[in-house]
């Protein structure tokens, strides 16, 4: 009697939390522009087209092995019209982390709303509440869950739980100590595997939410084996890789007719105060200290036997040991999932590439990397300028730029799209209409599309590395990676 009376309870506050959650959700949204009637119904929440009829947006999609009938998320059908191969790759992403790996489904499932919630997604907490159900979770313990009550769930649980909600809303303040308890309690493989579905679902709650999908327009549907062949994949793959120095847009780019609007570059940029703004989180000294700091740690797990690793990966996608110490734990402890994001990544690259300022890119991963504490991706930051073409006094200076008060050397549409970069990892759940317009407005809708997908991805980055706490490497590991030669020192 007691716990039906405590269960009648739960789905009573669950029902009013749900109608707080949604009515929080206008209010930070502009409820004004949500609900004018002036407003098209052809948009999505944020100002996008709307999502495509499911035959129209298999039309877009490239061949895969699976039937071309089944239904598409919301998501998918939004941003498929924008970028058709990286949705492809995502459907496989999407669907290898809600099938695959060693972690437990019903907690993969639970650790998935967890992250939902924090990020104020409502279309993946639904999703990762039928994925439990689906799995054969028991409601009540959903039900709890949903109100913050862990008491259901065993010791073990709770701590992936709470690791779960961690990784999604301070990833750099989880200790050393609490990750080893956390190995101790399951095994490398399965806390590797864990780091990734949590880096995962930071990047997906983001791009629902910036591309306005909402619970009430979208039911959640089961993964989709979208079938690529991983031969003709590891070709498109393979053609991504640059052939000279990837620093330069093309010329009628939207990125690059921005930059050249001003009259100083992002190349060039000089800096004007040393005074780090408020929201930053260190000046430039500090993060130099804090680099070298992270290039003198061990990684939270040991780098795998790399020819046991090699074993385990499909043909082509890596031509052989590589140095970056961020493969080396993906691969080796989660390949099930650690692959298809490869996969994704040079994919999403080869969408992106003709358009994309690789410097000012870098700028973005910057913002995130700063926002959300994490030295190796900084470090990454630096790394991939150099590639670009940045010597170090550029390096330095736009390092500088960044991390001080005056931005005015960037345009104003760079200026926004660092702001958004910023928000979209700090409060992903209070991304607007009139952020997403911002971006629209400096950039076009196509290159607007690329900034709100790639902050959203640079969060599963940042994730992966804070939730490993990767050994930061001594040299620039990327003239490997892009199969450029090393310059001459």
């Amino acid at each position: 009697m007691q716990n039906a009376i405590r269960l009648a309870l739960c789905f009573l506050c669950f029902c009013v939390l749900e109608w707080s959650s949604s009515n929080h959700a206008q209010e930070v949204d502009t409820p004004v522009a949500a609900l004018d009637s002036t407003v098209p119904i052809s948009t999505t929440r944020t100002g996008l087209p709307a999502a495509l009829e499911n035959e129209a947006a298999w039309k877009l999609l490239p061949e895969s092995q699976s039937s071309r009938t089944a239904k598409l998320p919301n998501w998918a059908r939004t941003l498929v019209a924008h970028m058709p191969n990286t949705t492809a790759a995502l459907l496989q992403l999407d669907y290898a982390h809600r099938q695959s790996g060693p972690v437990d489904r019903r907690l993969r499932s639970a650790m998935r709303w967890v992250a939902a919630k924090a990020n104020g997604c409502s279309v993946m907490m639904n999703v990762a509440h039928e994925d439990g159900l689906r799995f054969g979770e028991k409601e009540n313990r959903l039900l709890a869950l949903k109100m913050d009550d862990y008491s259901l769930w065993s010791k073990s649980e709770q701590a992936a739980l709470e690791f779960a909600l961690a990784m999604t809303v301070d990833s750099d303040g989880y200790s050393d100590d609490q990750f080893q308890k956390l190995v101790d309690m399951y095994s490398p493989e399965i806390v590797g595997s864990m780091v990734l579905h949590l880096a995962f679902a930071n990047f997906q709650d983001r791009l629902c939410n910036c591309l306005g999908i909402d619970q009430a327009q979208d039911n959640p549907l089961p993964p989709i084996d979208y079938g690529f062949d991983m031969g003709q994949l590891a070709e498109v793959a393979n053609a991504t890789t640059p052939s000279s120095s990837p620093s330069s847009p093309s010329s009628s780019s939207p990125a690059a007719a921005i930059v050249t609007k001003e009259p100083k570059s992002i190349d060039t940029v000089q800096v004007k105060t040393e005074q780090p703004q408020d929201y930053t989180w260190l000046d430039y000294s500090g993060l130099q200290e804090r680099l070298l700091k992270q290039r003198t740690r061990s990684s939270r797990l040991p780098s795998p036997d790399w020819s046991k690793t090699a074993a385990l990966l499909p043909p082509g996608l890596m031509d052989g040991p590589t140095e970056i110490v961020w493969y080396q734990l993906a691969f080796g402890y989660a390949h099930e999932l650690a692959v298809p994001f490869e996969y994704y990544l040079q994919i999403a690259s080869q969408d992106v590439r003709r358009s994309w300022d690789r410097t000012f890119g870098g700028c973005l991963f910057w913002m995130v990397t700063d926002s959300i504490h994490c030295p190796y991706c900084m470090g990454h930051c630096e790394m991939n300028w150099e590639v670009a073409g940045l010597d170090t006094n550029k390096i330095e200076s736009l390092s500088r730029s960044l991390a001080g008060s005056d931005w005015s050397n960037f345009s104003k549409p760079q200026q926004s799209a660092l702001e958004f970069a910023r928000k979209v990892t700090k409060t992903p759940f209070a991304i607007s209409r009139s952020d997403v317009q911002s971006l629209r407005d400096g950039f076009g809708d196509q290159q607007a599309v690329h900034i709100l997908l790639q902050c959203s991805r640079y969060n599963y980055m940042v994730r992966i590395s804070n939730g490993f706490q990767l050994t930061l490497e001594s040299d620039n590991v990327f003239w490997d990676y892009y199969k450029m030669p090393r310059p001459k020192r």
